[in-house]
């Protein structure tokens, strides 16, 4: 079992930001950013394999896995800034090696603005199923009141007794259903905590409502900006808006492709060993 080495860095006062810097010396450099709600170690089950031939370095947002909560999300414009910030502090730079961008639902969309903000951050993205919604929804996102996904989450479980029972719940939910096993423990593992015997979500369902309802508005308006070669992998169920909009990008823009996944929005903690082999193929293809 790999032991990875951890980073810590105090954005400001009282607020510390965490994750994996288990990097290799001359060799590309993975950056990876999870999607809302989880953590980026659960993503450990794909992105281990990689490990051999790239670095990884996982950044955990405000309020996710083993970063601090702070007192209140502070929005989308300033969890890009805090990347790049960490990314300055660790010497992550394509000067010195070639980074690639790489993430999740809304951590791949984070990387897609700051590419399109400062476009020397990256040599290539992979990204995975990216929040791009229709324009229109994001708004719809922004009121509490119109949000549909905000009632959801507010009665979201957010505390069990036991790991077997965490598991069982998270096992009987049709978003994890076809998770990977070990997914499922990577979950438990690092997007918990246990405190007082009992198992506890590290973001709280108060402050995942208050990320989606300060959607990326302007996502749309940086997609056309994006110099960096780029590959999206994306799900390919017919109803997902996710599909249909990762295709919209590639015809849109010519730095980016979209290749169509099996699985669900959550496909790489669903085929894990699948969504790896198809990573590798990406990196070739884009020449790092």
């Amino acid at each position: 079992m790999t032991i990875y080495n951890t980073w810590s860095y105090e954005v400001e006062d009282g607020l510390t930001l965490r994750g994996v810097d288990h990097r290799l010396n001359g060799h590309p450099t993975l950056q990876f950013i999870h999607g809302i709600a989880f953590a980026s170690k659960i993503y450990l089950p794909m992105l281990s394999p990689l490990n051999e031939s790239y670095g990884l370095f996982l950044q955990d947002l405000q309020g996710h896995g083993e970063s601090d909560l702070g007192d209140h999300y502070p929005g989308w414009q300033k969890s890009i800034d805090r990347i790049a910030l960490v990314m300055d502090e660790y010497d992550l730079h394509t000067r010195l090696n070639p980074i690639v961008g790489m993430g999740h639902s809304y951590g791949a969309s984070l990387q897609m603005i700051l590419a399109a903000q400062q476009p020397e951050r990256f040599s290539a993205m992979i990204l995975l199923d990216p929040m791009i919604l229709p324009q229109p929804m994001f708004e719809m996102f922004e009121n509490i009141d119109t949000n549909p996904m905000v009632d959801r989450i507010k009665k979201k479980t957010a505390r069990w007794n036991s790991r077997e029972e965490a598991q069982s719940y998270l096992c009987s939910k049709t978003a994890f259903k076809n998770w990977h096993d070990d997914a499922i423990n990577a979950f438990i593992d690092h997007a918990m905590v246990v405190k007082q015997d009992s198992y506890h979500l590290r973001c709280p369902p108060e402050f995942e409502v208050e990320v989606l309802t300060k959607p990326l508005v302007t996502l749309w308006d940086a997609i056309p900006q994006i110099k960096t070669p780029t590959i999206i992998l994306h799900s390919d169920e017919p109803v997902s808006p996710i599909r249909q909009t990762c295709q919209q990008v590639a015809e849109m823009n010519p730095n980016i492709e979209s290749i169509p996944m099996p699985g669900s929005h959550n496909f790489m903690l669903e085929y894990p060993k699948e969504t790896c082999e198809q990573i590798i193929f990406s990196l070739d293809k884009l020449g790092v």
